[in-house]
């Protein structure tokens, strides 16, 4: 999914899919997960990446989801005060690569 300003510039993006995609990850049966939130430095602080999560939460609920999971790198706090602000909480330390600590968040629908 893309966020568009005013000139349809991308201003932001992410990843979206059920937990039967060819992209899951993390995904259990009847929940969907989302990745690779990334918003222009200048559109931050306009609510761009809370239009983005809330579109994939309001997808996820017309697919009949229960859950959305994400995991994001630990150094990403600002991501993490949004997701906390959207009803996310961590639920775990996310195995990734050795040299990069994930933190799992999800949501109950």
């Amino acid at each position: 999914m893309v966020a568009v300003d005013e000139a349809d510039t991308i201003v932001g993006s992410v990843t979206y899919t059920t937990h039967d995609g060819a992209y899951a990850e993390i995904a259990a049966d009847g929940e969907a997960e989302f990745r690779m939130l990334a918003v222009d430095p200048a559109a931050c602080s306009k609510g761009v990446g809370a239009a983005l999560v809330q579109a994939v939460l309001d997808r996820t609920r017309r697919h009949g989801c229960r859950t959305v999971r994400l995991s994001s790198a630990a150094p990403m706090t600002d991501a993490h005060r949004l997701y906390e602000r959207l009803g996310f909480h961590r639920t775990r330390t996310a195995t990734g690569r050795p040299d990069i600590r994930l933190l799992a968040y999800e949501v109950p629908l």
